[in-house]
């Protein structure tokens, strides 16, 4: 493929700005996306040369759809890779939620993905070449309590992955969802601080490169899913063959997973002290 323009959401830090970065040093052009321009920037400044800076609130469906009309606009010629990759997330139990945090979720984690891919869905399949990619997450397989609007936003993006790979079997077009299971990013750190779910911290925290990595590979060779890693895949998706028994054995994995957010605080406020900002 030809590489051209990458529009990447969530670009102002973690696993969106590493992606950036490595794409720019790939030689694609980065259209970088986040919830306002002065965010957008900072990828901008970090990459140098030709990076487009957006601001996009994606929670918001007139944005969202600003967005998209730009996708199959100005940018139709240029377009080759769609990553979706903003996130949000509102630890607590659904009973303790508003219904707008709820919706929050649905709408920056499923609605404004859909709405995106859908738009450049019509430009790549007009050119029958091009690569649509997301940042699922572990937990859209494997559902994680104190986490339950996440995790089901996650699981309907995975779904619609899914069928979307079978609608376009017979173009060149490729659908990549990359799983990673907790990543050191700002909105793990919020989660970690805020009382999000502890089986985020069952194993080592995977780092902002590990997933990069994984994106890296799905460029070169296109696949739908790539787990990182792929061994805790092999847990998460067991456990929705008996979802019936998870209540029974989420008190044994929640003390494993509170000594392994300790651990994680511990990391971080020998770093960071302090609470950080979300990703979204």
């Amino acid at each position: 493929m030809t590489r051209s323009t990458a529009l990447i959401t969530g670009t102002a830090s973690g696993i969106g700005a590493e992606v950036a970065r490595r794409f720019a040093k790939r030689g694609f052009k980065i259209i970088a996306v986040d919830r306002t321009p002065e965010l957008a920037e900072r990828t901008a400044a970090d990459i140098g040369g030709p990076v487009t800076a957006v601001g996009c609130d994606l929670a918001e469906e007139q944005s969202t759809r600003e967005l998209c009309e730009r996708i199959t606009g100005e940018w139709r010629d240029d377009l080759d890779v769609l990553v979706c990759n903003a996130g949000v997330v509102i630890p607590g139990d659904v009973a303790d939620l508003s219904a707008e945090e709820i919706d929050l979720h649905f709408a920056v984690l499923l609605r404004s993905p859909m709405q995106l891919i859908r738009a450049a869905l019509g430009v790549f399949i007009g050119r029958n070449t091009g690569h649509i990619m997301a940042t699922v997450s572990m937990g859209g397989i494997c559902p994680l309590p104190a986490s339950a609007p996440y995790s089901a936003a996650k699981a309907g993006l995975r779904a619609f992955l899914a069928a979307l790979n079978s609608e376009v079997a017979h173009t060149n077009v490729a659908i990549s969802g990359i799983y990673p299971t907790a990543v050191n990013t700002p909105m793990l750190q919020h989660e970690a601080r805020s009382g999000g779910s502890a089986l985020n911290f069952l194993s080592a925290v995977k780092s902002v490169d590990d997933v990069a990595d994984a994106y890296e590979r799905a460029l070169d060779k296109p696949k739908l899913e790539l787990y990182v890693p792929y061994h805790e895949s092999l847990s998460a998706r067991a456990a929705l063959w008996t979802p019936s028994l998870i209540p029974r054995l989420i008190p044994f994995f929640n003390r494993i997973g509170e000594r392994g957010r300790k651990k994680y605080l511990a990391q971080l406020d020998s770093v960071t002290p302090g609470i950080a900002d979300d990703d979204r």
